[in-house]
């Protein structure tokens, strides 16, 4: 007797995806794939439009301030600081009181910054739109619930069920 045929799987069929989570975690996959084509497409990459963001509260910070505000190693936000202070993005001056190098914003970081997210939110928007008024309400306040979900669960502060 020969063993029972297979199902024919294609490339990314997985069992896992039978679940809300693989689902969800498919969904996300692709979606992750569209933001790194409209990254592509931007004129900011993902280490700078980080930095803008946190620098468009215009408060300078230190190398420290800034790998412990956005979770990061040192070296990483060494290399990235640097990067975008050679590209423009950021200007950076010696502090008097810490002795230590303070970073910020740029006048024309924060130009392309708000260019870039203006076009993000075009494109979120414009998705939101194909999708109806009422679905996409329904998808943003269920998106943040679920953020919020996943935060107190990957941060070990969810409730115990």
């Amino acid at each position: 007797m020969s063993a029972p045929a297979q199902p024919t799987r294609t490339r990314g069929d997985h069992d896992a995806v039978a679940t809300p989570g693989g689902r969800t975690a498919s969904a996300l996959f692709r979606l992750d794939q569209h933001r790194r084509v409209a990254e592509h497409h931007g004129r900011l990459n993902v280490a700078d439009g980080r930095l803008l963001w946190l620098f468009s509260d215009e408060t300078p910070r230190t190398l420290r301030q800034i790998a412990e505000e956005l979770n990061l190693e040192q070296s990483t936000v060494n290399r990235q600081v640097n990067a975008a202070h050679q590209a423009g993005l950021l200007e950076r001056r010696r502090d008097p009181e810490k002795g230590a190098y303070v970073f910020e914003a740029s006048a024309s970081g924060l130009q392309l910054f708000e260019d870039a997210i203006a076009r993000t939110l075009g494109q979120y928007d414009a998705a939101l739109a194909a999708l109806g008024d009422d679905d996409a309400e329904q998808l943003v306040a269920l998106l943040g619930r679920f953020v919020a979900a996943y935060g107190e669960v990957v941060e070990g502060t969810a409730p115990r069920r």
